[in-house]
């Protein structure tokens, strides 16, 4: 990132001290505290209706800031609309109103804000024009009408002309609601390098994982307040997910980025449900039982897991579904209580479903407190050399539970059809 757009060490923190913001006689958010640092992104999700987009529109002036303050360097609430727009840049969520201006007109507008009344844009107006709209893949748009222009290329160009004020700040609210994967992914990554260029930017998301990737930290805003922004880690755990969102999710950290990863598993109220239908016991591990616990719980069943490890998938599944289990330390093994507490949650279930999983010496305990239950059996799959890594324990086990009246089912679709059968003989 070159110094044309922000001077080296030119940023400015954005602070936010007690503001309580909204319309009229309608108070949206009270008593907001925080800060944007120089050369952070911090990222505000929350509900529809919060109050997100309401804060920024308290630093533009086009909410009312009722009580504190809001600065950038100086009270961002008394500055001039001139003063503030060399300030800040603004990328709004609905698209702005445009007519038969050319692409590189409507970017110039960014530069009235360092011109005289009448003065015409010079050279070095004319540079920063060209650097942003190469920076946001617009200078290929430069001749055309923004009138005639998808939702995705009028969102760029409104990045753009927000970039050719040279703000000090960067306020973004939805900046890729209209932009294809490329784009969004383009667009954010050349705000992460103005953020690391030293620029202060604050950005309102929908997507908790895009926010998670891109931000430095995130707050919540909720309840008519704004928690304070923590590392993504910290604050898109999967308790506050189900708390703000009432969404059960499993948070666990992305592979290839490294960063927060959030997979919505059930709405609170599909959870609500689990009490109406009958207990299911699954033996399942490394994922295999994630789905098929997944649809119990959407057909009103509760479930009981096993013992599982902390930082299994089904484990990280059956957390956010509130499903019983035993939980053992990664790569842990079952020792004598974990085994009478798994042996006591399968006394009672109504049926015990073992999903395709491998069995070693870690899980094996599992199986053998399932086959000697007593509860009727689905067995999915077949019991292979791929899936019996205990020397030959997990097959016959298998074999017993066969001869004792077993039913064995293909695919998770048969599972759930011998459940309702099971469900039926129960009455």
């Amino acid at each position: 990132m070159n110094g044309r757009l922000i001077p080296p060490g030119d940023g400015v923190p954005l602070c936010f001290r007690r503001v309580s913001v909204g319309y009229g006689d309608r108070t949206v958010v009270r008593e907001a505290s925080f800060d944007v640092r120089p050369g952070e992104f911090v990222g505000l999700v929350g509900p529809n209706g919060a109050g997100k987009s309401t804060l920024l529109r308290a630093v533009t002036g086009g909410a009312e800031v009722k009580t504190g303050d809001i600065t950038a360097g100086d009270s961002v609430v008394r500055l001039h609309e001139r003063e503030r727009a060399r300030l800040i840049g603004v990328v709004p969520q609905s698209q702005p109103s445009v007519f038969a201006f050319t692409a590189r007109a409507f970017v110039e507008m960014g530069r009235h804000a360092h011109l005289g009344r009448l003065e015409s844009l010079r050279p070095e107006d004319h540079a920063v024009v060209g650097e942003v709209m190469e920076r946001t893949d617009t200078a290929r748009l430069a001749d055309e009408r923004v009138d005639e222009l998808s939702g995705g290329d009028l969102q760029r160009l409104t990045l753009a002309q927000a970039l050719a004020q040279q703000p000090r700040v960067l306020l973004l609210d939805e900046p890729t609601s209209h932009l294809d994967l490329n784009h969004a992914l383009q667009v954010l990554d050349l705000v992460r390098s103005l953020a690391d260029g030293g620029m202060a930017v604050l950005g309102v998301f929908h997507d908790l994982g895009i926010a998670a990737r891109y931000a430095d930290r995130i707050s919540i805003v909720a309840e008519g307040g704004v928690l304070p922004p923590r590392a993504p880690a910290e604050a898109l755990d999967a308790a506050t997910i189900s708390q703000v969102f009432g969404v059960r999710a499993v948070v666990r950290t992305d592979p290839v980025t490294g960063t927060v990863a959030i997979t919505p598993v059930l709405r609170g109220e599909d959870i609500a449900r689990a009490e109406s239908g009958m207990r299911v016991g699954l033996v399942c591990g490394s994922g295999t039982g994630a789905s098929l616990m997944r649809q119990l719980v959407l057909a009103g069943h509760s479930v009981a897991c096993g013992a599982l490890n902390r930082g299994d998938v089904d484990q990280a599944v059956a957390e956010a579904l509130g499903a019983r289990l035993v939980e053992l330390p990664p790569f842990g093994e079952m020792d004598e209580t974990a085994v009478a507490e798994v042996a006591e949650s399968f006394s009672e279930v109504c049926c015990i479903v073992v999903c395709p999983t491998p069995f070693g010496r870690a899980n094996l305990p599992n199986l053998h407190a399932a086959v000697t239950s007593g509860r009727p059996l689905i067995l999915m799959g077949d019991m292979g050399p791929d899936r019996d890594f205990a020397g030959g324990e997990a097959r016959r086990l298998w074999n017993e539970a066969v001869s004792h009246g077993a039913v064995q089912a293909r695919s998770e679709a048969d599972a759930l059809v011998e459940l309702e059968r099971c469900r039926a003989e129960k009455g």
